[in-house]
């Protein structure tokens, strides 16, 4: 049994994706966003499009964490190169924004199996 599944893994990765790369234009053509919302709003894009990979997955704690932090490195990941390549100076920021965009990923996929858990419940609730 595969611990990560590359469908479900892809299309939150491509939620994540897109909504990093927007938050990084909007910092960049807008700089007094920046200071204040990017590294939240990069935070909480990871751990949303984490929690979307676990609940989608519904295969226990371990799974989802795993892949909910994968999603958030890559987020991170992508989110400070497209910084970079604007000319933004996240190097400063290039470990810690993985970090925590990783960190962030992980916990939103707990949260994403837990939500699943509770969907699994209410369905036998409604029988």
């Amino acid at each position: 049994m595969e611990v990560v599944d590359l469908k479900i893994l892809r299309r939150a990765l491509l939620v994540g994706l897109i909504l990093e790369l927007l938050l990084v234009a909007m910092g960049h053509y807008r700089p007094r966003f920046r200071p204040t919302f990017e590294l939240f709003g990069c935070m909480m894009i990871a751990g949303v499009a984490g929690l979307l990979y676990a609940r989608d997955l519904a295969r226990g704690f371990g799974a989802g964490a795993l892949g909910g932090a994968a999603i958030g490195a890559m987020c991170g990941i992508v989110a400070v190169a497209c910084a970079s390549l604007l000319g933004d100076r996240p190097d400063l920021y290039i470990p810690w924004g993985v970090l925590v965009a990783t960190l962030t990923g992980g916990i939103g996929g707990l949260f994403g199996q837990m939500d699943a858990m509770m969907k699994a419940f209410l369905k036998t609730l409604r029988r």
